[in-house]
């Protein structure tokens, strides 16, 4: 069930949670990774670990334009999901949607391109920090 609610959580894998990314302020097409996960599930304790260990891919597109997530290309597990609610508002993104039982929101932080991620099921929560750059054109 776990592995299932994690398959399409892109959402994202960096270098720290803390960490400067890229301005993505001028951007329509993004490429965000993930370094820390928090993954909370009902009748058990949060465990804080690499994205890997919660089955989320290691780079994610986002597309700002056809409001598309995907993984790249290169990925043993190729997923595509369409943005349902975009908006760029005082130099933030913010991205929701749902698919397969779960619920997705993503902030971005233009000047930054810091990304937090959170993915919500029934019986579980997972939370993701990453990074995000302008993809090349």
């Amino acid at each position: 069930m776990r592995s299932r609610v994690l398959i399409f959580l892109l959402v994202v894998s960096l270098v720290g949670v803390h960490s400067r990314a890229d301005v993505v302020s001028n951007a329509d097409k993004l490429i965000c990774a993930a370094v820390q996960a928090t993954g909370c599930f009902v009748d058990e304790d949060c465990i804080v670990a690499t994205p890997n260990n919660f089955n989320i891919p290691h780079f994610m597109e986002i597309d700002l334009k056809t409001r598309m997530l995907s993984t790249t290309h290169a990925s043993n597990d190729y997923r595509v999901t369409p943005i349902e609610h975009l908006t760029r508002d005082g130099g933030l993104i913010a991205i929701h949607g749902s698919e397969m039982g779960r619920v997705f929101s993503f902030i971005i932080d233009e000047e930054t391109g810091t990304i937090s991620a959170a993915v919500a099921a029934d019986g579980m929560t997972i939370s993701v920090f990453g990074a995000c750059t302008p993809a090349a054109k």
